[in-house]
């Protein structure tokens, strides 16, 4: 292992594996990896749909807007470290048993990581319901709701 990293709560070295390293994955294979930690297959897959169809249609669609799917540092970006469990994200090169075997690896520190895992999936689902509810509500009727308005057509001059 090149660059051996240490935990950032108890330093432990990463080869240890302390209870605070909540995954330890190749970094092409890090989202999917958390995605499958959190139980959160189904809310992914959904997440990332209506993400998309909301960029479309407002235009706002470009491929680097979708790098959180498949990029750590952009998924770490966006769902990781907003969370309240989220303790810290690292790097190392581990070599593997023969030439040629050795990768980036990304490990994701916490001091809870189940917590943090039920964290993510709520984040996943709270999410879905704020964009489902977009989709339903449209703009005018969200200004109505943020301006105070007591009924749509009514006004306070």
């Amino acid at each position: 292992m090149i660059g051996q990293r240490h935990c950032p709560f108890c330093r432990v070295p990463s080869a240890q594996e302390c209870s605070h390293l909540a995954l330890a994955f190749e970094a092409r294979d890090f989202v999917r990896g958390c995605v499958q930690k959190c139980a959160g297959e189904r809310s992914w897959r959904t997440l990332c749909a209506l993400r998309l169809a909301q960029r479309r249609r407002s235009g706002e669609w470009s491929p680097e807007v979708e790098d959180f799917t498949w990029l750590e540092s952009a998924f770490c970006e966006e769902f990781l470290k907003p969370l309240r469990w989220f303790g810290a994200i690292d790097y190392e090169w581990r070599t593997g048993p023969k030439p040629g075997e050795g990768g980036f690896w990304v490990l994701l520190w916490t001091r809870s990581p189940q917590r943090l895992w039920w964290e993510l999936r709520d984040h996943f689902e709270r999410e879905i319901q704020e964009l489902q509810e977009a989709e339903l509500n449209p703009p005018a009727a969200r200004a109505r709701a943020a301006n105070g308005s007591a009924a749509p057509g009514l006004s306070f001059y």
